[in-house]
């Protein structure tokens, strides 16, 4: 999901995800395969991120496809209340992107950096429903600044499926404007320290820029810790 949580993955636990990726508008069509995000535990309430991937990028309608490395992302999530009886959690996840000494940003395969992003998460949860938000700003070095919103509800369906729906805004003013995305996954475990992640969504903003379809298909591996 676009939304992030405020949750950690636990002391000396390694979160990593292997996923595809897909994002289309009418413009171009984006890939990530194969997508990397790695996760660490540091401790219960501190997280450390690396993020990349392997882009392939094609104009829509046209049949040329140029592929490379994709930008480095760097995370530090401080998960600074957690009350686990109340329910309530918040973080905040300063994320830098960094580009990769590759060329990609010269054959427009990726956009150029650094680029920063600086949120607060907040989560609640009783029962079986969790609710989250996410509001941050994001430096852009090549773009107008923006403000980043997302909202984001999970339910337990059963005890192997959890079924998620989200609604994530991006736009130069915090209040107004901007593209809108509508998002919905799953997540369900395969083992103990294996589960399946994926996700779909559409954009409900009618620019060209703008994403019409995303799509998202991973595996979790969950290692490590006590």
């Amino acid at each position: 999901m676009l939304t992030d949580d405020p949750g950690t993955p636990g002391d000396g636990v390694w979160e990593i995800n292997f996923a595809y990726l897909d994002e289309r508008n009418e413009l171009e069509r984006l890939r990530s395969f194969p997508h990397v995000d790695i996760a660490y535990g540091l401790g219960d309430h501190i997280q450390l991120k690396y993020e990349t991937g392997w882009v392939y990028a094609r104009p829509s309608g046209g049949d040329d496809v140029r592929s490379g490395p994709d930008n480095s992302l760097l995370g530090l999530k401080w998960r600074f209340l957690d009350q686990e009886k109340g329910g309530l959690n918040m973080s905040v996840y300063p994320q830098l992107e960094v580009e990769n000494s590759s060329g990609s940003v010269a054959r427009g395969i990726v956009e150029a950096g650094p680029n920063l992003f600086l949120p607060v998460e907040i989560g609640y949860s009783f029962g079986k429903i969790e609710f989250i938000g996410e509001l941050g700003y994001q430096y852009l070095r090549t773009q107008a600044d923006e403000w980043v919103i997302g909202l984001l509800a999970a339910i337990d369906a059963s005890e192997s499926l959890e079924l998620m729906a989200e609604v994530h805004r991006t736009s130069e003013r915090v209040l107004n404007g901007g593209d809108v995305v509508l998002n919905v996954g799953l997540r369900t475990p395969l083992s103990s320290k294996i589960r399946l992640l994926a996700s779909v969504g559409t954009g409900l903003t009618n620019k060209p820029e703008t994403p019409s379809f995303i799509a998202y298909l991973g595996i979790q591996l969950m290692v490590g810790g006590r």
